[in-house]
C-alpha cells in the first residue's frame, strides 16, 4: 500500500491547509452568525401558525423569552407576531391563546374535556382600540400571572363580538387628537363543551374574585359532563338559585348600606337616558367616559349618581377583605373587612399587571409622561374602581343573572347574550347608536350630524 507523500515534501501544503481550514471556519461562523440572525427575527407565517394553536403560542413565547433572557431586546415585530398567533393584543404578558370562531373552540374543549371561556366584547381584542372593559380585562386579568395559568390549565378560551365599538376622535388642532372609545360592555360566558351557558360574570372583576367564581363554574361543568339537556338544564337552574340565595344573604348579612340596596334593582335608572343607565352599571369603564359623553352633552350631571363609586369600593372591600393604598375621595377609607377576620384576597393587581399598566400609561408623547408618584396615583384609583365594580356586578348585575337563569332557566348563549346586553348592560342590540343619538337637545349640526353609509 503506498503511504501519502510527507508534508515534507510538499512545503507548500501546510499553509495551504490552514488556508482551506480558516476559510471553512469563517463560512462556518457566518453561517452560524446568519442563522442566529434569522432566528432573532419575528415569524411572518402567521397565519399558519395561528392555525397550529396554542402549540404555536407557546413555540413563539419560547423563542421570545430567550431572546429577552439574553438581554437582546427582541425586534418590535415580535409583539405583533405573537399577538396575531395569540389572538388578543398583549398577549407577551398574558401568554392566552383565544379562539374567535365557536365550532373550532368547542373542538379543542371536546378533546380536553374542558368548558370554554367566552369572552363577549364590543370591538376586536387584538385592537387598542377595543371597548374600555375589554382593555382592563387585558391589563388587570389576563395579565395577572397565577390567573393566566390557571385559565391556561382550566379553559378553552374564546371570543366574539357583540358589535363594533363607537370610537370617538377629538381633533384639538395643530395635529393634537384624543382618539377613544366610548360606551359598551364586555362579560366572560362559562360555557359546557357544546356552547350551552353554564354561567356569566359580567363586566371587571378583581382577579381572585373571578378566579374563584370561575372555580365555582369549574365544578358545575364536571357535573353536568356527559348528561341529558333536561339534566344539564335542572343542574345549571338549582346551580343560579342557590347562588342567587347566596348572594341576596350578602346583601342583608355583610352590606348595610341600605340606600344603595334600594338602588339594587336594574331598573333603578330608568329615568335617565339609556346611555347613562349603561354608564351606571360600571364604574371602572365610568371613570374612562363619563367626561367625554359630558363633553358631548350625551350625560348630564346627575345622571349617574357620584356617590355610587366610593360606596361599592366600600363593599368589596368589606365583602372580599381588600386593604386599599386609598387616594381620592376614599383616601378615609380603612377596610372593615380585616375586623371580621376575611381571608386575605392577595393584591388587587400583580406585578405583571402594574407593569403593563405603567408601560400603558406612559406610552404616549414624553411629555405627557407620568412621575412615579402620579403612577402610584393612578394604579391606587385602578385599584379601587376595580373593587367597585367586583361588588357591583357580584351584588348587582349577576345576582340578576343568577334569577334570571334560574327563574326562565335560559341557557342558550343567543338568547341569554340578548336579555344580558339589553337589560343588564342596557345596551339593546336593537339601537344601533346606542343611546349616543338622543336628539331631545338642539345641537345646531344638520341632522344632529349624523353620518350614514
Amino acid at each position: 500500500m503506498q503511504l501519502p507523500p510527507s508534508f515534507s515534501a510538499f512545503p507548500w501544503l501546510p499553509a495551504m491547509c490552514l488556508g482551506v481550514a480558516a476559510s471553512l471556519g469563517v463560512a462556518a461562523s457566518a453561517a452560524s452568525l446568519s442563522a442566529d440572525a434569522a432566528w432573532r427575527e419575528p415569524p411572518t407565517d402567521l397565519a399558519e401558525l395561528r392555525a397550529r394553536g396554542p402549540a404555536a403560542l407557546d413555540e413563539l413565547l419560547a423563542r421570545y423569552d430567550r431572546l429577552a433572557a439574553m438581554n437582546a431586546p427582541p425586534d418590535p415585530g415580535w409583539e405583533a407576531a405573537i399577538d396575531a398567533v395569540a389572538g388578543q393584543r398583549y398577549a407577551t404578558t398574558s401568554r392566552l391563546y383565544w379562539y374567535t370562531e365557536l365550532a373550532a373552540a368547542e373542538q379543542e374543549a371536546h378533546r380536553l374535556h374542558r368548558p370554554i371561556l367566552a369572552l363577549r366584547l364590543l370591538g376586536d381584542l387584538r385592537d387598542d382600540l377595543s371597548c374600555a372593559n375589554s382593555r382592563l380585562f387585558r391589563a388587570t386579568l389576563y395579565a395577572n400571572r397565577e390567573l393566566s395559568a390557571f385559565l391556561r390549565a382550566n379553559f378553552v378560551l374564546y371570543w366574539s363580538t357583540e358589535r363594533p365599538v363607537p370610537i370617538v376622535t377629538i381633533d384639538l388642532g395643530g395635529g393634537r387628537k384624543l382618539v377613544r372609545t366610548t360606551t359598551g360592555n364586555s362579560a366572560h360566558y362559562v360555557l359546557d363543551e357544546d356552547g350551552h351557558v353554564l354561567d356569566v360574570l359580567p363586566g371587571l372583576y378583581a382577579a381572585s374574585v373571578f378566579r374563584t367564581e370561575l372555580t365555582r363554574s369549574l365544578a358545575l361543568a364536571g357535573r353536568v359532563r356527559g348528561m341529558t339537556d333536561a339534566a344539564r338544564i335542572r343542574e345549571t337552574v338549582a346551580y343560579h338559585a342557590a347562588a342567587l340565595e347566596a348572594s341576596e344573604r350578602t346583601w342583608t348579612t355583610s352590606v348595610p348600606w341600605s340606600d344603595l340596596r334600594g338602588r339594587l334593582g336594574l331598573g333603578s335608572s330608568d329615568g335617565a337616558a339609556m346611555v347613562a343607565q349603561a354608564q351606571a352599571r360600571t364604574i371602572g369603564k365610568n371613570v374612562i367616559e363619563l367626561g367625554d359623553l359630558r363633553a358631548m352633552g350625551l350625560i348630564h350631571p346627575g345622571d349617574v349618581p357620584s356617590d355610587d363609586a366610593a360606596a361599592w369600593t366600600e363593599i368589596g372591600a368589606q365583602v372580599w377583605g381588600f386593604a386599599l393604598e386609598t387616594v381620592g375621595p376614599l383616601a378615609a377609607l380603612v377596610a372593615p373587612s380585616r375586623a371580621l377576620g376575611r381571608p386575605d384576597p392577595g393584591p388587587i393587581l400583580d406585578a405583571p399587571s402594574r407593569d403593563l399598566v405603567r408601560a400603558l400609561h406612559n406610552a404616549g408623547p414624553i411629555e405627557q409622561r407620568a412621575t412615579a408618584g402620579q403612577l402610584a396615583s393612578v394604579v391606587a384609583r385602578l385599584e379601587q374602581h376595580i373593587v367597585a365594580d367586583t361588588a357591583q356586578n357580584e351584588l348587582r348585575l349577576r345576582l340578576a343573572i343568577h334569577r334570571y337563569i334560574a327563574e326562565q332557566a335560559v341557557t342558550d348563549f343567543a338568547r341569554l347574550n340578548a336579555w344580558i346586553y339589553e337589560v343588564v348592560f342596557a345596551s339593546p342590540k336593537a339601537d344601533p347608536w346606542l343611546g349616543l343619538l338622543a336628539r331631545t337637545d338642539f345641537t345646531g349640526l344638520p341632522g344632529d350630524g349624523v353620518v350614514m353609509p
